[in-house]
């Protein structure tokens, strides 16, 4: 049974090794990250399981490797552990915000155990014996010379550094191929073009292969089929993060073997590193040149037409993180919680923001993990990761230079974590780049062992038997946790099918009733409730749509008190989320007309909404509606003049501004205005339909006709202004055009009592 667990023990961490880069299911809403996620989670546990109950069943004896870094990484996790129980999002901090998924706690935990589990589970062998490389001045050949990698202890049962590194190099052989395959669209049935498995974007595929083809130079094996089709991949993804970690990576590479002259006796060695920096530096001077030159960039350059991933700009990236430490006296010590960077970005994001091309965008991560670090566990967590990488590089380092036999053990695995961190810097982590960080921290503390002496902690059960009884105990215990968490597992897997299912079906109530399953499985993601209020909201909106007569009155009233309690416990769930107060807010504000006191509540909601995100022009323009509607005029007048002052073109603020000078009665200063912004902007709607509107209220019959004629054009199906067309027609005395339209009005509004009267007294 020993040798089972060990086999168990050996097999997953292989299987985590090799799956991870790979795994993808196409079952739920999101198909990568979350199910990296659960691979990542149930592997962990299952191998520290066998691993512990190998120890505690059969060895009696519990034994635990000493590394430097051990320390290090328990601090940081326990900074991650204080974030999440004061953060602003208890659940995004637990599980990751939806959508994302990697930035929790949970996983975070996950790849802590996945460390401490590779280092007590690798042990030291025997050197193995390889050519050594051709020496520049023809001698050497055939020589041999210790492995530029420590080969590991060669028990069956036990893991190997070697073994976990192949692992890694098969995994990512698939992924060039799987990625090649579908960029050249060798999937058309599937529609899967474009598709990688290692994350939703290409660029993060380029990240990936970037610390690939690092660690393949710097390793120097057999593997110049994966390293030259993982360069051809960088060039046709062409991301110009990508491109720096190869040219900050490899230049740090070359600085120091030169320093060092390790390589002194196989200059040849230097020539590929160069010539990726050269690669990698006219890739990027290729972004910077014209398009009509170049394209913009190697992909376009060879015609190639790819998706880009919207990342935040790095300069916003960092002073949200710097707003949100200095935003109160938990964020400068904690941060906003791990997995908050949502809420971080939409209560500290810039007025500047709002003048971009995605302004509308609210960004759950930052262009780069270092600046979420920063923003979500604040000064304390950001100074234990840099007492961890500190640590990290200065042992390497250490040992590096302490021989040379070490500098070609270590040298491969610190330029992949150097390239990693580089990483970090111009780049979000998702699973898999998380999971590489980790795994690199693993083997590289293992590898240190052959020239830093091993410290084993180690306490033997057979001398207590009091305290195996109590070991064992805790090993029950961690099965039925782990059974539990199995349980827990399935309901919110199922739950996501359920919401992937309802968001691909067009049928309004089976969409509803996938969502309540959603929400039933898994009550603790907010944002399931969220999209299950605005789907209750919609069929209340498509039941008012109904002639009067014919609009099921018990139905309204019940599908409004759902819409307002999934609403309300979304709130109460996520109290700093903007979308559940916005949500919130819009039923309100949409069933106002037939719920007493809805127009209050939906100021308050929407109120809230605003103090969460300050810089959206949206938020305080809804809100400045809300009291126009109900008589606040200089309320409303002071939110639209926000909304301009945070975007001076936001036409919707604008067009209110005219709407406030209406019921002010200044009827010839808001058609100004708006004669204005129709000038500006000729093909909105919205802004002719008003203009008409006024100009027939002012007495202007063929203005008023001549700008509603122009919105009906732009869209025949525009029903107030085809309505508004109707009634300046009967005043102008043209009866037969009236009723053309009038009957159009019918036809788009079927049962409309008033438009038959119209028509009815028209014919008359």
């Amino acid at each position: 049974m020993k040798e089972i667990l060990n086999k168990i023990t050996k097999f997953s961490i292989y299987l985590l090794v090799f799956l991870v880069p790979l795994w993808f299911l196409p079952f739920s809403f999101e198909k990568f990250e979350f199910n990296k996620q659960y691979l990542l989670f149930f592997l962990t546990s299952i191998t520290f399981f066998t691993w512990l109950a190998k120890q505690i069943l059969y060895e009696k004896e519990l034994r635990f490797r000493r590394t430097p870094l051990d320390l290090p990484v328990l601090i940081f996790l326990g900074i991650a552990i204080l974030s999440a129980i004061f953060s602003v999002d208890r659940y995004s901090s637990l599980f990751g915000f939806y959508g994302r998924f990697s930035d929790g706690l949970i996983n975070l935990l996950s790849l802590g155990v996945l460390y401490f589990l590779i280092t007590n589970n690798i042990g030291l062998s025997e050197k193995v014996k390889v050519k050594k490389p051709v020496s520049s001045r023809g001698r050497g050949l055939g020589e041999e010379t210790p492995d530029v990698t420590p080969k590991l202890n060669r028990h069956p049962n036990l893991l190997t550094l070697n073994g976990l590194l192949k692992t890694l190099m098969w995994s990512s052989f698939f992924v060039v191929l799987i990625s090649y395959l579908s960029i050249f669209n060798q999937f058309p049935n599937l529609n899967f073009q474009f598709f990688n498995p290692v994350a939703a974007s290409l660029e993060g595929l380029a990240v990936f292969l970037a610390v690939i083809v690092v660690l393949l130079v710097v390793l120097s094996q057999s593997n110049c089929l994966v390293l030259a089709a993982a360069m051809g991949l960088l060039l046709v993804i062409d991301f110009a993060g990508a491109w720096w970690v190869l040219i900050a990576t490899l230049s740090l590479f070359l600085i120091f073997v030169l320093r060092t002259r390790i390589y002194q006796e196989d200059v040849r060695r230097f020539f590929l590193p160069i010539a990726l920096i050269v690669i990698a530096g006219l890739g990027l001077a290729f972004d910077f040149l014209p398009h009509q030159k170049f394209g913009g960039g190697f992909n376009q350059l060879f015609n190639f037409q790819l998706p880009k991933e919207q990342i935040l700009d790095q300069g916003t990236s960092w002073q949200i993180a710097f707003k949100t430490l200095i935003d109160n006296g938990k964020n400068f010590f904690l941060g906003s919680g791990i997995g908050t960077f949502f809420n971080d970005f939409v209560k500290e994001k810039p007025k500047e923001f709002n003048q971009t091309l995605f302004w509308q965008v609210r960004y759950d991560r930052g262009g780069n993990h270092i600046s979420e670090i920063i923003a979500t566990t604040g000064v304390f967590g950001f100074l234990s990761y840099l007492f961890l990488v500190g640590v990290f590089l200065m042992v390497s380092y250490i040992l590096i230079v302490s021989s040379k036999q070490q500098a070609f053990s270590q040298l491969p695995l610190l330029v992949a974590f150097i390239a990693l961190l580089v990483g970090q810097f111009v780049y979000y982590q998702n699973t898999v780049l998380s999971f590489m960080f980790w795994f690199f921290l693993g083997i590289s503390a293992v590898s240190w062992k052959r020239a830093i002496k091993e410290k084993t902690l180690s306490f033997s059960l057979k001398i207590f038997p009091e305290m195996e009884l109590l070991f064992e105990a805790i090993l029950v215990i961690l099965v039925l946790a782990i059974f539990l968490s199995g349980y827990w597992g399935v309901k919110i897997y199922q739950a996501d099918i359920a919401y992937a299912k309802a968001e691909m079906n067009d049928i309004q109530q089976e969409r509803t009733k996938l969502l309540e399953e959603a929400v039933k499985k898994n009550p603790n993601f907010a944002h399931y409730k969220i999209i299950l209020a605005r789907s209750y909201l919609t069929e209340v909106l498509d039941e008012l749509k109904k002639p009067q007569n014919l609009q099921n009155s018990q139905f309204l009233q019940e599908r409004i008190a759902k819409a307002i309690d999934v609403a309300k416990k979304a709130t109460e769930m996520s109290p700093n989320n903007v979308v559940t107060w916005e949500t919130l807010g819009t039923i309100y504000r949409d069933i106002r007309t037939v719920a007493t006191g809805a127009l209050g509540w939906a100021q308050k909601a929407f109120s809230r909404a605003v103090l969460l995100e300050p810089a959206n022009p949206i938020l305080h323009t809804e809100l400045g509606k809300l009291y126009l509607i109900s008589g606040e005029t200089e309320k409303a007048k002071l939110e639209f003049e926000k909304a301009l002052e945070l975007k001076s073109d936001y036409v919707d603020a604008s067009l209110q501004i005219a709407l406030v000078l209406e019921k002010e009665e200044k009827i010839e200063e808001a058609i100004r205005k708006l004669e204005d912004l129709a000038d500006l902007y000729p093909v909105n709607t919205e802004i002719l339909f008003q203009l008409g509107r006024l100009y027939y209220n002012n007495n202007q019959i063929s203005d008023a006709i001549l700008v509603l004629e122009r919105v009906v054009k732009i869209n025949p199906n525009h029903s107030n202004a085809l309505y508004s067309l109707g009634v300046a027609y009967k005043k102008n005395g043209e009866t037969q055009k009236a009723i053309e339209v009038f009957e159009r009005v019918l036809e788009l509004n079927p049962g409309n009592q008033d438009v038959k009267q119209k028509i009815e007294e028209l014919r008359k």
